[in-house]
């Protein structure tokens, strides 16, 4: 399984871009950074897009996905989401308010954009992957995803505060090479990440205690801001195969 990651920062500023992964070429795993980081060649190439919740760092780039790509031959959008994250994207975002809604254009009959319930922990299948939605802890309704090919798994957290079921669901995959979590903010400003939903490297290292064996760890939403400082704490934590992403790599597992 091939991963490129287009944006793995939880803040935009230049050469920052936000949460984003490009699996095998054609999948996006959320989609922060998918306009701002892809060539429109690359771009429409990309037919499925899987949405962790709401939040715009994970998705302000579908607008202009579509956009750019509305008049390509054959084009056509499959974003997939749990029920409330659609529901938001229907009433926030493809709205004809706060952009044109796709679902409808160029007409109700052949749509260039088509949004697809998942139910959290019921497999489905895109682009040859065995893909499955997990519950996780944040302030929005949210989930990760575990991804399967016939070689191996790799388990995206998405933004969560400390979690439980996640895990359970991780430490059960066979053949798992990789789990991507996040560190958003440094120890300092603990409270404002309890109250956010999300990790600092203080909360991070009891949540990599329940991942069984030692599977590598890939950390990514790191606030630009304060890179250097989690950074800098990240390396205080006692643990092998421990990362944080790189942006513009490419990954294999």
């Amino acid at each position: 399984m091939k991963l490129r990651v287009l944006g793995c920062y939880g803040g935009n500023i230049p050469g920052h871009g936000m949460t984003s992964f490009l699996v095998n070429d054609t999948l996006a795993l959320d989609a922060g950074w998918v306009s701002g980081a892809l060539s429109l060649k690359e771009q429409v190439k990309v037919k499925d897009v899987l949405i962790s919740h709401s939040h715009l760092d994970h998705t302000c780039s579908l607008p202009f996905l579509i956009d750019n790509n509305f008049s390509a031959p054959g084009f056509a959008l499959r974003i997939y989401a749990i029920p409330e994250v659609i529901a938001s994207m229907r009433n926030h975002l493809f709205n004809n308010l706060t952009w044109p809604d796709f679902t409808c254009l160029p007409n109700d009959l052949t749509p260039v954009l088509k949004l697809v319930e998942i139910q959290p922990e019921q497999p489905f299948e895109v682009n040859g992957l065995v893909v499955r939605a997990v519950h996780v802890s944040h302030i929005v309704p949210t989930v990760g995803y575990v991804l399967e090919d016939k070689k191996g798994a790799i388990a995206f957290s998405s933004d969560t505060g400390p979690t439980g079921r996640f895990w359970e669901v991780v430490n059960s995959v066979k053949r798992l090479r990789a789990v991507i979590t996040e560190t958003s903010f440094p120890n300092e400003l603990q409270d404002l990440a309890n109250i956010s939903g999300h990790l600092t490297p203080n909360t991070l290292e009891p949540e990599l205690r329940k991942l069984e064996g030692e599977v590598p760890v890939y950390l990514y939403g790191f606030k630009p801001k304060h890179l250097e400082t989690i950074r800098r704490q990240i390396k205080a934590i006692k643990r092998k195969n421990l990362k944080l992403l790189v942006q513009g790599k490419t990954y294999r597992f």
